[in-house]
C-alpha cells in the first residue's frame, strides 16, 4: 500500500427479468402495489408462478480461466494470444488499466472491508484501488495495513468537501485509462472487471454500463436485479437507468468532471452530457448495490434530494440545447416525463417517428411497440402494469411502433404512404382483415426510417383503443 497526503481533496461521495410479475397499480402507485378483483381472463395469467431471483457466480472454472488469462498477459504475452482471438477482432490492443476508486469517511469497517474484499478479488488484475479517506479515526487505514498489496493507493483526505470535488480530485491522481467508483458496502463481482475489460478489447468503448442487483448488508442475499437495455436515448431522458456498474475513459471523465451543483445525481448529469457514439452495454450483473451503501447515502439527505437534483439535470440539458422541454416526475421511482413545445418533431430534429400502445377494450396491451424479432412488447399485461423498473411505462426508443397508433415526422409523410399505401392522417382500420400485413407494413416502415438515421420514440401515454 502506497500511502499519499494531498490538500486538494473534497469528500465523497439494466433483457428483463425472466418472471415479470403481473400486478396492476392504481396510477402513480407502483412503490405499494395493491390487488384488484379478478376478471374472469385474467385468472389464467394470474397463476403464473413468480420466480425466485438468484444470482449465480460464474463456475470455478470460468474464473480459473480468467485468472489464467490475466497471468498470461502479464507475463508479456499479446492480448490476442492471451484471449485467444485474432488480432483483427480486436478493437484495442494495449491492456487497460483501470483506475477504482472508493471514498470514505467513518465507514462501518466491516462493510469496507466486504467491499475492499470484493475488489482485491477480481479476476482481471489490471487495475488500481485508490483510498480517499476523509475519516478523522485510523479505521479505514488501520484496515487496510492488513492487505499488503501494491495495487492499493491510500489517501489521507483533509477537509470536508463535497462529493464531486473528490471524485475530481481522485481522477486527476488516477493512473488509469478507465476509471469507476465503488461505493462503501456495495460488492463488484469477482468477473466484473475482467468483463469490463473484455468489452474495452473488443469494442474501444469509451463508456460502459453493466446490469446489477440488491444485496443485504452482509452480501448475502440478492435480489433486484436491473437488467438493463442497450443504449437507449429517450430511455436515458426518462430515467437515470445506467448506475452501477459505470466505467468511463479517464480523458473524458476529466474533460466533464463532476459538478457539485448536481449533488446526487451526479453521474446521471455526467452521462446526459457525455456523447453518446462510444456507449457499450456489458449484459451481465457485475454489480451488488448494497442496503448498507444505500441506507449511508440517505443518511442526512432529503427524501426527494435526489428527484430534485435528477430533474434539474434533466432540465439543464434542454436549456443547454435550446430545446423547449418541460420536466416532471412521474412518481414512479426515478422515472420523468419530457413535454416537448409545440412537439417532439419541432424539438428535436434526430426523431422520425413517436409512437404508442394500442389497448383492448379490456385494458390489454394488444400492440404497439416492437423488438427485432416482430413480437409485440408486454403483449397482454394490463395497462397499468409497469413491470421491472416500470419500463412498460416510460418513454424510450424502439425497434419498430405499430401503425395503428404512430405519428410521423413531416418529410417522411410521403415514405408512410408509399409502405403503408395510406395517408399518415388516415386511421389504420384494416388490420383485422391481416394483422400480419399490419405487423410488416409498421416494421418495414420503421425500418425505413431508421436507415435514414431517425430515432422511433415510443411513448405509453400515447393510446389508441381497438
Amino acid at each position: 500500500m502506497r500511502e499519499h497526503n494531498v490538500s486538494v481533496w473534497s469528500e465523497f461521495g439494466k433483457k428483463i427479468n425472466s418472471a415479470r410479475s403481473k400486478i396492476r397499480l392504481p396510477k402513480g402507485s407502483e412503490d405499494s402495489p395493491k390487488r384488484f378483483a379478478l376478471r374472469a381472463n385474467d385468472k389464467k395469467q394470474e397463476k403464473t408462478p413468480r420466480q425466485k431471483y438468484v444470482y449465480q457466480e460464474p463456475e470455478a472454472s470460468v474464473l480459473l480461466n480468467q485468472r489464467a488469462v490475466w497471468d498470461r498477459i502479464k507475463g508479456g504475452e499479446k492480448p490476442e494470444d492471451a484471449l485467444g482471438a485474432s488480432a483483427s477482432v480486436l478493437k484495442v490492443h494495449h491492456v487497460p488499466l483501470i483506475s477504482v476508486i472508493v471514498t470514505t469517511y467513518e465507514p462501518v469497517i466491516r462493510y469496507f472491508e466486504q467491499t475492499l474484499i470484493s475488489i482485491l478479488s477480481q479476476t482481471y488484475g489490471g487495475y488500481e484501488l485508490i483510498i480517499a479517506d476523509t475519516s478523522l479515526s485510523s479505521g479505514v487505514r488501520d484496515t487496510l495495513d492488513h492487505y499488503r498489496d501494491e495495487r492499493i493507493r491510500y489517501y489521507s483526505v483533509p477537509g470536508n468537501r463535497g462529493e464531486a470535488s473528490l471524485i475530481n480530485d481522485a481522477a486527476h491522481l488516477a493512473a488509469g485509462n478507465y476509471l469507476c467508483t465503488v461505493d462503501v458496502g456495495d460488492l463488484l463481482t469477482k468477473d466484473a472487471l475482467y468483463e469490463v475489460f473484455l468489452c474495452i478489447m473488443r469494442t474501444g468503448a469509451e463508456i460502459l454500463y453493466t446490469d446489477e442487483d440488491h444485496c443485504d448488508a452482509a452480501g448475502k442475499r440478492f435480489d433486484r436485479p436491473n437488467r438493463k437495455p442497450d443504449f437507449n436515448k429517450d430511455y436515458l431522458l426518462s430515467n437515470n437507468y445506467m448506475q452501477r456498474l459505470l466505467v468511463i475513459r479517464r480523458e473524458l471523465f476529466l474533460a466533464l468532471r463532476l459538478r457539485d451543483s448536481f449533488d446526487g445525481a451526479l453521474t446521471y448529469d455526467l452521462m446526459l452530457r457525455a456523447p453518446k457514439s462510444a456507449v457499450r452495454h456489458v449484459p451481465m450483473i457485475l454489480y451488488h448495490r448494497s442496503s448498507a451503501s444505500e441506507d449511508s447515502k440517505m443518511a442526512g439527505r432529503e427524501p426527494d434530494a435526489d428527484v430534485a437534483a435528477e430533474k434539474a439535470a434533466l432540465e439543464d440539458y434542454f436549456r443547454v440545447r435550446s430545446i423547449r422541454a418541460a420536466v416532471s416526475y412521474t412518481g414512479r421511482k426515478g422515472i420523468y416525463r419530457i413535454k416537448y413545445s409545440p412537439n417532439i418533431f419541432a424539438c428535436r430534429s434526430d426523431v422520425g417517428i413517436l409512437g404508442g400502445r394500442v389497448l383492448s377494450r379490456t385494458h390489454k396491451v394488444v400492440g404497439g411497440m416492437f423488438d427485432s424479432q416482430g413480437r409485440v412488447m408486454y403483449e397482454g399485461w394490463d395497462e397499468a402494469e409497469g413491470g421491472p423498473m416500470s419500463r412498460a411505462l416510460t418513454v424510450q426508443n424502439a425497434f419498430a411502433v405499430d401503425a395503428r397508433c404512430m405519428q410521423v415526422r413531416p418529410d417522411l409523410r410521403g415514405l408512410y404512404e408509399e409502405i403503408v399505401e395510406k395517408p399518415e392522417s388516415e386511421p389504420y382500420t384494416d388490420w383485422r382483415k391481416d394483422p400480419q400485413e399490419l405487423r410488416r407494413r409498421s416494421i418495414l416502415f420503421c425500418a425505413r426510417v431508421r436507415e435514414l438515421g431517425y430515432l422511433i420514440v415510443w411513448d405509453p401515454s400515447y393510446i389508441t383503443v381497438v
